[in-house]
């Protein structure tokens, strides 16, 4: 499908994350197939008691009401994934949501994406269910669309090599029906050290797509002062590195986690977001932080058209033609005075789309 001049991009399936997605170009779609992570639905922290008393609601409570609500969004997903992606290849992955709707959720959404024409790609790991990788399996030989196999570095033990040819037999796939990636999710060291990774793996050259993920985004801005900051892309900057060593057996493709952290965590129960523009350069990131939305010294949502016409007055802006982000930042950003701020939704979704043209645009013009 693709070789290493190519962009894995995890994102989880919200809805800045769908409309970045979105507002790609067709011709940037062809060098970027997402990695998208269903996640759990928000339960309502709050039921009503006698007297419209509000009750904090159990563990167990918050857990059906999500379970609930997750149940009833499975079968629309292959309509959303049409909707914001198309029908080119996409992975997908269950292994965040609830074990007890991992199986049957899987086989609903490709079932009804082999009948709606979807290029559907399930996500297994060595850990993974027995039940959910023949789900996987089954599809990969009905379609002929694939599947993909998620090592991760608990994964790379001594036996490593044994266990990959036994998930191999195990299921009846040969290495080339099989797209294989390796997730170091947190960006460190051991990203430096992917040829000693590579030689675990049986037959790399095999394998029909090869991808190395890793993330460096912080998971909030809290190290960050209320002013712009620049934080270095040491995802980008060490798979750089390590294709360019000429010492790999094979180049994989590059593989991230956009502006957000590698470690999915469910925001926090009336948490204050600070107004913050994460934008994304070629080997760092700037980031805007602002003060937190709410409070009484704040200027709330309007530090957004400020930061975007600050933005827009230095040198690594990109311009208002690069992306559909850049058009956004350049437009709020154009009048400080605007009523059309935005809010935190609009902006990561502005930064994520930024982000993936900024990569694409990367990866195809590698050499």
């Amino acid at each position: 499908m693709f070789d290493y001049k190519h962009y894995v991009s995890v994102l989880r399936w919200k809805a800045a994350e769908k409309e970045a997605l979105e507002k790609l170009s067709d011709k940037e779609k062809k060098y970027l197939t997402p990695l998208i992570e269903l996640i759990m639905p928000q339960p309502v922290a709050f039921r009503t008691g006698e007297g419209e008393v509000k009750i904090i609601k159990t563990h167990e409570e918050l857990l059906n009401e999500s379970i609930e609500k997750l149940k009833s969004k499975i079968p629309g997903i292959p309509e959303e994934i049409l909707k914001f992606w198309g029908t080119a290849p996409i992975f997908i992955d269950l292994s965040l949501i609830d074990f007890s709707l991992r199986v049957n959720g899987l086989e609903d959404i490709l079932s009804t994406g082999i009948d709606m024409g979807l290029y559907l790609i399930p996500v297994v790991t060595l850990a993974s269910d027995n039940d959910l990788k023949k789900v996987a399996t089954l599809h990969a030989q009905k379609s002929k669309q694939g599947i993909c196999l998620r090592l991760f570095r608990s994964d790379f033990k001594p036996s490593l090599g044994d266990d990959v040819k036994s998930f191999l037999t195990n299921q009846g796939l040969l290495a080339n029906q099989v797209d294989l990636i390796i997730d170091f999710q947190i960006t460190d060291s051991k990203c430096l050290e992917i040829k000693d990774f590579i030689k675990q793996i049986p037959s790399i050259s095999d394998w029909r797509t090869f991808t190395v993920i890793s993330g460096t985004f912080p998971k909030d801005l809290m190290e960050f002062t209320v002013d712009m900051h620049f934080k270095e892309r040491s995802d980008w900057n060490c798979w750089l590195e390590q294709i360019n060593s000429g010492d790999l057996l094979r180049k994989p493709a590059f593989g991230d986690y956009t502006i957000q952290h590698p470690i999915y965590l469910e925001p926090s129960p009336g948490s204050n977001p600070s107004a913050s523009i994460r934008y994304t350069l070629p080997d760092k990131w700037m980031i805007m932080r602002g003060q937190g939305l709410r409070g009484e010294n704040s200027a709330g949502h309007a530090q957004y058209p400020a930061q975007a016409h600050l933005l827009l007055e230095q040198k690594e802006f990109f311009g208002a033609g690069f992306s559909f982000g850049d058009a956004y930042i350049a437009r709020i950003g154009s009048d400080i005075t605007t009523k059309e701020t935005g809010n935190p939704r609009t902006w990561l979704r502005a930064g994520i789309n930024h982000h993936l043209a900024c990569v694409i645009s990367q990866v195809s013009n590698l050499p």
